[in-house]
């Protein structure tokens, strides 16, 4: 009777749906994860380039699981840290990445997220189904995930038109 009824409820823990957010685990220990060496290929980085994406990758992709697992009462503020964590990494990647392999990057990220570790749509917290994101977390979402970065005068610029 124990095994029939084991049977059922891992039965019934498979039925339900899987939250495909920031409730899945990255292995943030790992020295090699398949998402960054893919990058790493995919953008043609030497060794030492490949080093210092990994670290900053790593590193911010720890900060931002963090504020997106806060309670939602924090969400409006947690926005604004995440797009700032956000901007940062990307200066941050600036520095190491020449302008032809920063467009890239920002081609494959906008095409997948999980490539850097991070995810559009954090405020889809399974633990909080009843709770629908103010019009500040969509605004900061939008204005990372949308902006055109711009590379003039030796510097890059994130631009974002409001109008859409």
């Amino acid at each position: 009777m124990k095994r029939i009824s084991l049977l059922c409820l891992l039965i019934l823990m498979c039925s339900l749906p899987g939250q495909a957010q920031f409730w899945i685990s990255f292995g943030w220990n790992e020295p090699h994860c398949q998402n960054c060496l893919w990058m790493e290929q995919a953008l043609r980085l030497n060794g030492r380039q490949a080093a210092d994406y990994h670290n900053i990758i790593h590193k911010y992709g720890q900060k931002i699981e963090k504020e997106a697992r806060k309670h939602y009462r924090y969400w409006d503020q947690s926005a604004k840290k995440i797009f700032n964590l956000r901007m940062e990494r990307d200066r941050r990647l600036q520095r190491i990445l020449s302008p032809a392999q920063f467009r890239q990057y920002v081609g494959f990220v906008r095409e997948r997220p999980q490539r850097i570790h991070d995810y559009q749509g954090w405020y889809n917290n399974p633990h909080y189904l009843e709770y629908r994101p103010t019009n500040i977390c969509w605004r900061y979402e939008d204005h990372y995930w949308h902006c055109q970065w711009e590379y003039a005068g030796g510097r890059w610029n994130g631009r974002f038109d409001d109008g859409k």
